[in-house]
């Protein structure tokens, strides 16, 4: 597996950086010949950098283009559970009221929400367990 593939589930579910995990997955994308399901994972980590930061409007409209382009990728893509990650965000935004869906709010008030923390279901136990000690290599 490669190793950016690694850092995405690295930092989505060890560093809670959404920000770098959609890094390490576009460089990938990129190299890769643009896979559909990676395009989805990616606008995952950016629907939920969105959603902390408060820009439930780019959230929640990153999240319904993500939702689409993962299909292709179910049950299990790259060891990551998608079928889980679709219930898990989609738990989510069950818990944003509705009519914010098109606001932008203070981080604080997403906070206040405490909404459920997101991983990434890895359904390989090497992998997963090497998560918390795998040290990415910089992206030039």
């Amino acid at each position: 597996m490669d190793s950016r593939m690694i850092a995405y589930m690295y930092f989505f579910n060890v560093k809670r950086d959404y920000f770098e995990c959609h890094e390490y997955l576009e460089s990938l994308w990129l190299d890769s010949g643009r896979p559909v399901v990676q395009k989805g994972l990616i606008q995952a980590a950016v629907c939920l950098y969105h959603l902390h930061n408060g820009n439930i409007r780019g959230a929640y409209r990153m999240w319904q283009r993500a939702k689409h382009y993962v299909q292709g990728g179910r049950p299990v893509y790259e060891f990551i559970d998608i079928n889980q990650l679709v219930r898990d965000i989609d738990q989510v935004f069950s818990h944003v009221p509705t009519q914010l869906y098109d606001s932008v709010v203070s981080p604080k008030q997403v906070e206040n929400w405490g909404l459920p923390t997101v991983s990434l279901t890895i359904t390989d136990a090497s992998i997963a367990s090497s998560l918390a000690t795998f040290c990415p290599e910089p992206l030039d």
